[in-house]
């Protein structure tokens, strides 16, 4: 929680009989990262337990797997969103510290550099760091913001199916992609780029 007083907000004044009276008015943010993250966390214990249903009770009935499949994908889903706030909420703490002039700003517009481009760029030159951690940065939050983009905006596109090694048929490739192995690499990525350490208990 940050608390400030914005320009404005306080004020000193007499009145005509030179009693004195003032006016203060707070202001605050509360951080959302760490709340972002619970929800990914919670999300992340319910999408396994569906993981590990999908495995133990898939059959023959279309009914069945469909349910087993929509049970593991909805709190999938809500993993990557999640991370992808967190993301977008840990750039907007660290860019004051950053040093990001309105030229660079400018050029990202012009360029349209993607935004997990700007947020690894945010956190190498706040925490200076080495080419090796920031290649692995860009390809990780690269990941975790393209899927979390595509079930923000999701496109009725139809694409290719794709296999899963738990099951014996090809799935539409949500179902391949928004699994509990990937949100669970989701989470564990944007634990480590953002350096939070809150869990939900």
């Amino acid at each position: 929680m940050k608390v400030g007083i914005q320009d404005g907000d306080f004020s000193i004044s007499l009145d005509e009989n030179g009693t004195p009276d003032s006016n203060l008015t707070l202001s605050t943010s509360y951080n959302m990262l760490p709340i972002w993250m619970k929800i990914a966390y919670e999300n992340l214990v319910t999408s396994n337990k569906a993981s590990k249903a999908v495995s133990e009770n898939w059959c023959d009935d279309n009914e069945i797997q469909k349910s087993l499949l929509i049970t593991e994908l909805t709190p999938s889903i809500q993993v990557f969103v999640a991370c992808g706030c967190a993301l977008d909420a840990f750039y907007d703490q660290l860019k004051e510290f950053a040093k990001i002039s309105r030229e660079d700003i400018d050029i990202w517009k012009r360029k349209r550099t993607p935004r997990s481009a700007q947020i690894v760029e945010i956190i190498r030159r706040v925490y200076k760091l080495d080419k090796t951690f920031v290649k692995g940065a860009k390809v990780n939050i690269g990941s975790i913001m393209e899927y979390r983009d595509k079930v923000v905006h999701p496109s009725h596109e139809v694409q290719h199916t794709c296999s899963r090694p738990d099951i014996p048929v090809n799935v539409d490739w949500r179902f391949s992609a928004y699994k509990y192995s990937n949100a669970e690499i989701a989470y564990q990525r944007t634990m480590e780029c953002s350096g939070t350490t809150i869990l939900a208990t």
